[in-house]
């Protein structure tokens, strides 16, 4: 049960904030919020009480890697008040959640998944079986009258004081439409590349939650919640894991997996309203499987080739500018590049990789640390 107080109080919004400037102290919204902090959570505090809140202008741009997407951004009140909701929401869910799900849950991400994928794989043996699967345009989907129905059963159900103030917050941030009010940065004309059924400008109002939001990455996985009770409870896959949209079961028999498949295929039409990809995978164990930026096998993880060819791309590029401008770089183009070389670096280090790292070569950060200090 989540602890019984008045939820729009300062030092709730006070611990959102330090929450959201985690990873964001340096932006300038950020900056700018932090430049009159005491005012700006009095007004938030006012706001979220008197029920006068309103979400300001998201910020769209197209992010390319690893594919081309759209995302909505928050300015940085939103995002406090994000984290305001998700911080009342996550002690309740948490004792609700599947275990093996790992996108956006503390102590879990993308090497917990890999390793637990790699001890399932070991637990069926190299001779069992995985089945992969993906869901279709997964964020697109998401129908919000389902989404907003599930979550008001959870809370209307549970013995929580403050319901009403998350019931509120929470149909204001899934109903928000954000085509509605934005900037867009970057070459608005590049959204034409984008396929119909993956741009929020085009598909029905009420489906889609805003890629680039904390609160639709934790809606995804309360969405998504009795889809995985029932993987473990109605079908009994015990050796089962998901990471956002993307799920894999292991089995021994490769017929209780098929069989799996279309139960799956018709409780997500019938619940949920999606479908899945066509490119679903069985395969043996030992044949590996890849997933979240790696090749597992049962006895050892690989970088997926497309993260080091990303990687590759994107140094070539940066010394390609490096000698046109004759070293003469920004220090922000310096300290990015320095940041996706560490990023890279990082990602293999959970793997087999250390004759890979001496392959594709890594630039010597201290001549650049020595350059940025000289500036």
């Amino acid at each position: 049960m989540i602890k019984s107080f008045i939820m729009f109080n300062f030092k709730n919004i006070y611990k959102a904030y330090k929450d959201c400037i985690k990873h964001k102290r340096n932006t300038l919204n950020a900056l700018n919020f932090e430049a009159n902090l005491i005012q700006n959570i009095l007004t938030i505090e006012d706001e979220l009480k008197s029920k006068t809140y309103r979400i300001g202008k998201s910020i769209c741009f197209l992010a390319s890697s690893p594919k081309l997407r759209e995302v909505f951004a928050a300015v940085f009140k939103d995002r406090v008040v994000h984290h305001v909701l998700v911080n009342q929401l996550e002690p309740f869910y948490e004792k609700k959640f599947v275990f093996d799900v790992y996108n956006n849950r503390k102590g879990k991400g993308i090497h917990t998944a890999t390793k637990k994928a790699k001890s399932f794989m070991n637990s069926v043996g190299g001779n069992g079986y995985y089945l992969q699967l993906d869901i279709k345009g997964f964020f697109y989907n998401l129908d919000k009258n389902i989404l907003f129905k599930q979550l008001f059963s959870d809370i209307d159900k549970s013995n929580i004081e403050n319901k009403k103030q998350i019931l509120w917050l929470a149909n204001k941030i899934i109903y928000h439409n954000p085509t509605r009010n934005y900037n867009f940065k970057g070459n608005i004309k590049n959204l034409k590349n984008l396929p119909e059924h993956k741009t929020l400008f085009k598909i029905p109002k009420r489906k889609g939650l805003p890629i680039g939001n904390l609160t639709s990455q934790f809606f995804a996985n309360v969405y998504m919640n009795r889809f995985d009770h029932f993987i473990k409870r109605e079908l009994k896959i015990k050796h089962y894991l998901r990471y956002v949209d993307d799920f894999v079961l292991f089995h021994k028999d490769k017929n209780i997996l098929l069989e799996s498949k279309k139960r799956i295929e018709t409780y997500l039409k019938d619940n949920l309203g999606l479908k899945l990809r066509d490119d679903c995978k069985l395969k043996q164990n030992n044949q590996g499987l890849d997933f979240l930026g790696y090749i597992i096998r049962p006895n050892y993880l690989l970088v997926r080739n497309r993260v080091v060819n990303n990687f590759k791309y994107k140094k070539a590029k940066y010394l390609q500018r490096y000698e046109e401008l004759k070293g003469n770089m920004s220090l922000e183009e310096i300290k990015q590049f320095l940041s996706v070389q560490s990023s890279f670096t990082g990602h293999c280090s959970h793997a087999s990789s250390y004759n890979l790292i001496k392959k594709v070569g890594k630039i010597d950060e201290e001549k650049y640390i020595n350059l940025i200090c000289a500036s």
